[in-house]
């Protein structure tokens, strides 16, 4: 079931390791068939870097197994929440990502300081107070603070991404590490970062929305 796509959350997997967004067994990500409201999801505890096309399961929008050899991830009702109270929502995005993860161990949010980190987000990133991961206190939680934003900072834990498909959700990860460092790296050099105006993160967040996408220059 669901070849493209459970190629598509393997690729994605490995590139988070890649792209240092994770480590080891850390972290998970999923993605939501629309047409047959399937999910294709990380198996817990197996190595991304021997991870196979075989290993990533199908689950249906309650967490049920529906095809694969191994239980998903223990995250799971983190990402099912999303693909049954949100219909923007067509993929999640967990990582263990190190700077990201700095905020979230001192529970302060990542405001907007890139544009296109604005242009991906939209928002500053909120924390959500610390909560036994894996649980179903944290699957509300996380749902609640996040609200419609798309993403978020879990304390003591990692960060939340979430978008319409894996490459809007990636996106939004890879932005809310790239501005983690960057606040960080400022720090170390004694310099203040420009926050932007939220008049402007509305602007870049609204092109980006309208218009970030593959377009054929023959149609233009």
């Amino acid at each position: 079931m669901l070849a493209e796509l459970r190629n598509d959350v393997l690729d994605k997997a490995k590139q988070m390791v890649a792209d240092g967004l994770l480590y080891g067994a850390s972290g998970n990500i999923s993605a939501l068939d629309p047409d047959s409201g399937m999910i294709a999801i990380t198996p817990s505890a197996i190595e991304y870097r021997v991870m196979a096309f075989e290993d990533i399961v199908v689950i249906d929008r309650e967490g049920n197994l529906v095809e694969g050899k191994w239980k998903p991830t223990s995250e799971t009702p983190m990402h099912t929440i999303f693909y049954r109270k949100r219909k923007d929502v067509g993929a999640v995005v967990h990582t263990h990502s190190l700077y990201a993860t700095v905020f979230a161990a001192t529970g302060e949010p990542i405001p907007m300081v890139l544009s296109e980190a604005a242009m991906c987000i939209g928002a500053t990133v909120k924390v959500a107070p610390y909560t036994r991961p894996g649980t179903q206190a944290l699957t509300q939680q996380v749902l609640d603070v996040m609200a419609d934003d798309v993403a978020l900072l879990l304390g003591q834990h990692g960060a939340l991404a979430v978008g319409n498909d894996l490459r809007s959700a990636y996106n939004t990860a890879m932005a809310v590490e790239i501005s983690a460092r960057t606040l960080l790296f400022a720090r170390c050099a004694q310099a203040t970062p420009i926050h932007l105006n939220p008049i402007e993160i509305n602007e870049l967040r609204r092109l980006y929305r309208q218009g970030y996408h593959p377009t054929d220059a023959a149609n233009e």
